[in-house]
């Protein structure tokens, strides 16, 4: 997936501030499709100040039921995880219910530290 490719959407960042507005458009535009692509919002990007980086989550704050913002990393994760060939069927079928989840929107930050730990027991 072209969002996954850090540098080039770097570049794409850079090339907001040119003064060529025809550049500085193509470069907006390529940037939001890049994100609707991934399922992105702003607020997936850009972490606050005191954001864990594993979680994403405010140091303060537990995982919880709230909705969890989609993110390409989930995505990408339950894809490989369904790559897997020694998964179960219902493994698999939990799988395919939060990508489902994910899609809808109703996958929360519980949803995400179920799927890290699972991969983390899986890859054992």
């Amino acid at each position: 997936m072209p969002f996954l490719d850090r540098d080039s959407f770097i570049a794409l960042l850079e090339r907001l501030g040119d003064t060529d507005d025809t550049k500085c458009l193509a470069a907006a535009r390529e940037i939001h499709q890049r994100m609707s692509a991934a399922h992105l919002a702003w607020q997936d990007l850009l972490l606050p100040a005191d954001a864990d980086q594993e979680t994403g989550t405010a140091e303060s704050e537990e995982p919880s039921g709230r909705r969890a913002p989609a993110v390409s990393e989930d995505y990408a994760l339950v894809d490989r995880m369904l790559a897997r060939e020694n998964l179960s069927q219902d493994t698999r079928e939990e799988l395919t219910g939060l990508r489902a989840d994910i899609d809808s929107g109703e996958f929360t930050a519980r949803d995400r530290k179920y799927l890290k730990s699972l991969e983390a027991r899986l890859s054992r």
